[in-house]
């Protein structure tokens, strides 16, 4: 976390020079320069644009370095060992959440290996340095480290293997004279891009599936997690005959509406109202005319008057059928109400017929209208 806190500090003094200098910019204006200005600092000279890149990817580092300091603090807790004396079953979870890490965030074998170096006993003694924060230091935060000691614990070869090369890029590294999370003065100068292992800070890159050792180990996880993407398959598959069937039990129940629906309450038996459904049939007796649509409503009025108009005598309740007879009985119920008498209603009694036509229509009580009628 030294080396972390010290590229914290160092950002953020680039940071506040690159907003120092586009003030400035913006204050004078982008085509007005002063000798005394280029002399004293050339970072002046430098585009605003990628100034501002600069700056964009230091912060995204620092935002990522306070991540990972949340994310430790927060680990530093489960690594109590007040913490599993309490629960000694949660030491099975804890197993559980280090494989997940080291599964789904892709760890390499080498940050295996630089996490036993910090956490091992026999090794981080030597490995951790106390630093104040602004202590800066041109060499490897992990030269303690290397060459990687030989301990008895029982370490995968691959691990060590991988630290013997990472201790051998480093010492390359020392060679070229890369510089460590310092420069080579005090005097910060603004780069124009930021590379890997600027002021100590490297990305960390996923592990390589194809190459490193670690992935054997995690094989068969890997052919779980193929698992979710031909599930994804068929839950879209499900999802679209879902679709499908819901549209098909649409078409269904709209010709359920045709033809009564599976009881065949509306239509009767074997749909048979359905060929005279929504139809009206009507008949002159003395000076009214009497007309009944099925499925809607029943009406009386003076002869030649507009069809579906006059008193109504009742909306459509339903088809009776008379068990002994057959017969079958229209009815229409709730039409206009009589003076000082009840609703209106009219009932029809349907014989076979060659057509469908209403025969006679009387009154024989108040406001109680009885029909006759035939129907093929």
């Amino acid at each position: 976390s030294s080396t972390r806190s010290i590229f914290l500090t160092k950002s953020q003094e680039i940071i506040d020079q690159i907003d120092a200098i586009l003030d400035v910019n913006d204050e004078r204006g982008e085509d007005e320069t002063t000798d005394n200005d280029n002399d004293n600092n050339d970072n002046t000279n430098i585009d605003p644009a990628a100034l501002s890149m600069t700056r964009t990817t230091l912060k995204q580092r620092q935002t990522k370095i306070q991540n990972g300091f949340q994310s430790a603090a927060s680990a530093k807790q489960l690594l109590n060992p007040d913490f599993f004396n309490e629960m000694p079953e949660r030491r099975s979870i804890l197993l559980g959440l280090t494989n997940g890490v080291l599964y789904h965030g892709k760890l390499q074998s080498i940050h295996i290996w630089q996490i036993l170096q910090t956490i091992l006993p026999e090794l981080n003694e030597s490995f951790v340095v106390e630093q104040e924060e602004d202590t800066c230091t041109s060499s490897s935060p992990w030269a303690a480290a290397c060459p990687p000691k030989i301990i008895q614990r029982n370490i995968p070869q691959f691990i060590l293997d991988a630290g013997n090369q990472f201790c051998d890029h480093q010492q390359m590294d020392l060679l070229n004279n890369n510089n460590g999370v310092c420069g080579n003065d005090n005097t910060i100068t603004i780069p124009t891009n930021i590379p890997d292992g600027y002021l100590g800070y490297h990305e960390m890159i996923p592990r390589d599936t194809s190459t490193d050792p670690l992935s054997t180990i995690f094989a068969e996880m890997d052919a779980l997690m193929t698992l979710p993407e031909s599930l994804n398959e068929l839950e879209q598959q499900l999802s679209e005959l879902n679709d499908e069937t819901k549209k098909i039990n649409q078409e269904i129940q709209s010709l359920w509406k045709q033809v009564g629906g599976p009881t065949q309450d509306r239509m009767g038996p074997n749909g048979e109202l359905y060929g005279i459904q929504n139809e009206c049939f009507s008949l002159i007796a003395g000076k009214y005319e009497y007309e009944l649509c099925i499925f809607e409503q029943a009406y009386q009025r003076d002869v030649g008057g507009k069809k579906k108009t006059g008193t109504g005598l009742g909306s459509w309740r339903k088809m009776e059928i008379d068990e002994s007879t057959g017969e079958r009985i229209f009815r229409w119920e709730g039409g206009a109400k009589c003076w000082n008498g009840p609703q209106r209603s009219a009932t029809a009694y349907v014989t076979c017929g060659a057509e469908t036509k209403v025969l006679s229509a009387d009154e024989p009580e108040t406001c109680k209208y009885v029909m006759k009628m035939e129907s093929h």
